[in-house]
């Protein structure tokens, strides 16, 4: 296993490689789809967990099209109500990206899964569904919501979140590490 950094590559498209990818995302849509709370304002889910499995076995670029495909379900296919937003697909490839490059054949340490959830929920969480929600209220003729209160809302929820989702996505990372599943040929 090389260690670095962030890892750049990924595992080659194999025929393994991408049924692997199908079920992560079958996942991922499962527990994203299990949440609680308005996701207009404040939204409190198990996706996260299905997005470090996606990181950690797909890379960052198979991963980030797997949480694209995973949007793209959640919001067509599957769609609860809410309004399709593209800036969000983008957020999704990103989030994928991002898990790949922090957790793909790395070691999987404390340090590293709280810096990888740390610059996950800042970047997709804190900046990009902060700023597609204020530009979805200007969208929608609302004016009572400024990106500053949004953040106020937002904020709190993500900085008590990081520490306990950097420790689930810590076990059950750890725990898949011990499976056949994680033995698929790089």
């Amino acid at each position: 296993m090389t260690m670095s950094i962030l890892s750049f590559s990924g595992p080659r498209w194999t025929t393994r490689h991408l049924t692997l990818a199908a079920m992560l995302t079958a996942l991922e849509v499962i527990l994203g789809k299990l949440s609680v709370g308005d996701p207009a304002v404040l939204k409190i889910g198990l996706g996260f967990i299905a997005t470090a499995l996606v990181g950690y076995c797909l890379g960052p670029w198979m991963g980030g099209m797997v949480m694209i495909i995973n949007d793209l379900i959640s919001n067509t296919v599957l769609n609860t109500g809410s309004l399709f937003f593209p800036g969000f697909t983008f957020s999704a490839f990103i989030s994928g990206v991002i898990a790949g490059m922090f957790l793909y054949q790395q070691k999987l340490t404390w340090q590293r899964v709280f810096v990888y959830e740390f610059f996950q929920i800042l970047i997709t969480n804190v900046v990009f569904t902060t700023l597609w929600l204020y530009i979805m209220s200007l969208n929608a003729g609302s004016t009572s919501r400024t990106l500053t209160a949004l953040l106020a809302i937002r904020l709190p929820k993500e900085v008590i979140t990081w520490p306990i989702e950097s420790l689930i996505v810590l076990i059950v990372l750890r725990a898949f590490s011990r499976t056949r599943l994680n033995q698929l040929p790089k």
